[in-house]
């Protein structure tokens, strides 16, 4: 990665893509970590009600609405800097908060205060989110100053499909073995430790060999304005983004489709544990299952994208991701779920390794209009529709499982209890992918517009 800065006008080869790529890796886990296994592990384990879990997902929401686009806009005014570089340097002072936020999670305790463990958690996610936020949108403009073009992007993606998944592995492992069908405290906490332990050592490996140079940034400095601050910056770039007709109809299809298949997860260990009474091993074995069909069909996948443009794409993937949501409402056993899951996973996955060479053409649509480049808002505007609209999916889901009675800490949950899980796995989840196709519709940037705005960031490059 260390020649990525002086390759400016060359393709890159697949091991400088790989390396763009791999600090997904980390970061996945942590995420998977935090809003899937922790959830779990606070109703089943600490014994937190999943109303309190709803609740504070919603408060979270809110945060992410502040804090996004602020820090999308910080970064874009942060300037270069030529001992400490830019977005890497970012990246490396987040990791370690990122990491002891995550930690301290673990050690909330079943004898406190319900009202003790909703505010332990709460505070422990801001500050988590905080951090994890800006090394997101720290990588992601870094990825999209190194991989110019749409073509490019998409094989940065399906890169990144490989090491996010391999990440997520790490982090569904635990609740999978220990979360399904057991409820043994000491042991998963020391295992939550040893996968934490593996998390920092990632975050070391991806981030070390990532290199800056001042030619990557110069263009993008000469565009900082001192107006009105951050947040009055976040505020008037907020104004100039819904103009773009791309980016609006992107939002909708981020909140409509891509919130329920980000959270999957926690619906699947519930379904796993309650529905259908699977141990420990068979959990992990149907994860695993997904995880190899998709690594065996993302090369594929990327190929379709390119050849067909991110919107045709995307169009087409929406419908049977769907069609796997709705089979979860009606599985009966351990094989008609593990097709069902594959179906809606792999279909998700494409949608997912599209997604980020689209706001790289949003990006880059908005610059040739205004003029501007404003990745790190675009960016945290981004973020700000991928962790909390999971969260939105979260309190719906805990909030349906609760109203159809089910009981936090107890094995044998009602039939009416039940039948609220798959209801929140399947039939929701498909109501939201299938109505993402709408807004899709109106995206403007087709196969043609993708070739003409790579042609235009090429441009930008600093000879």
């Amino acid at each position: 990665m260390s020649d990525i800065s002086t390759t400016q006008t060359r393709e890159l080869t697949g091991w400088q893509k790989f390396y763009l790529s791999f600090p997904t890796m980390p970061g996945n886990l942590s995420n998977v970590l935090i809003h899937n296994a922790f959830l779990k592990y606070y109703t089943d384990i600490i014994g937190l009600d999943p109303k309190f879990v709803g609740l504070i997902y919603a408060i979270f929401g809110i945060w992410n609405a502040i804090n996004d686009p602020a820090i999308g806009v910080w970064l874009d005014r942060y300037k270069f800097n030529e001992k400490r570089g830019k977005y890497v340097y970012v990246m490396r002072l987040c990791a370690p908060v990122t990491l002891f936020a995550t930690f301290a999670m673990i050690f909330a305790q079943p004898s406190w205060n319900e009202w003790v463990i909703f505010a332990f958690l709460l505070v422990l996610l801001f500050i988590y989110d905080t951090s994890m936020t800006t090394f997101s949108i720290a990588h992601a403009n870094f990825k999209l100053i190194a991989a110019k073009t749409n073509q490019e992007r998409v094989d940065v993606s399906v890169f990144t499909t490989y090491v996010a998944n391999i990440g997520g592995f790490l982090g569904t492992v635990i609740p999978t073995l220990l979360l399904v069908g057991n409820n043994d405290k000491s042991l998963t906490t020391l295992l939550f430790c040893a996968v934490l332990a593996v998390n920092a050592g990632l975050y070391f490996v991806a981030l070390k060999p990532l290199k800056e140079s001042r030619e990557m940034y110069v263009k993008e400095n000469l565009q900082i304005e001192e107006r009105k601050g951050v947040f009055g910056d976040a505020f008037a770039n907020v104004r100039d983004a819904v103009k773009s007709r791309a980016f609006v109809t992107f939002v909708l299809l981020q909140i409509l489709a891509v919130g329920p298949c980000a959270f999957y997860f926690t619906p699947f260990l519930y379904m796993s544990d309650y529905v259908l009474k699977l141990e420990g091993f068979q959990a992990t074995l149907m994860d695993v299952s997904m995880g190899l069909t998709l690594f065996a069909t993302a090369p594929f996948l990327g190929m379709f994208i390119k050849r067909f443009g991110m919107k045709a794409s995307v169009t087409w993937a929406l419908i049977p991701c769907a069609f796997g949501f709705l089979l979860l409402t009606f599985v009966q056993n351990f094989i008609q779920a593990i097709v069902a899951y594959i179906i809606m996973y792999v279909f998700a996955q494409a949608i997912s390794i599209a997604l980020n060479p689209m706001i790289g053409a949003i990006i880059d649509e908005d610059e040739q209009r205004t003029g501007q480049r404003k990745a790190g808002m675009f960016n945290g505007l981004n973020a700000l529709l991928t962790i909390p609209v999971s969260g939105i999916q979260a309190s719906l889901f805990m909030g349906i499982i609760g109203y159809f009675g089910f009981q936090s800490g107890t094995k044998i949950q009602t039939d009416q209890a039940l039948l609220g899980i798959k209801i929140g796995a399947g039939a929701l989840p498909f109501a939201f992918v299938l109505l993402g196709i709408i807004p899709l519709l109106f995206f403007p940037i087709n196969k043609k517009k993708e070739q003409e705005l790579s042609e235009f960031s090429k441009s930008r490059q600093v000879e």
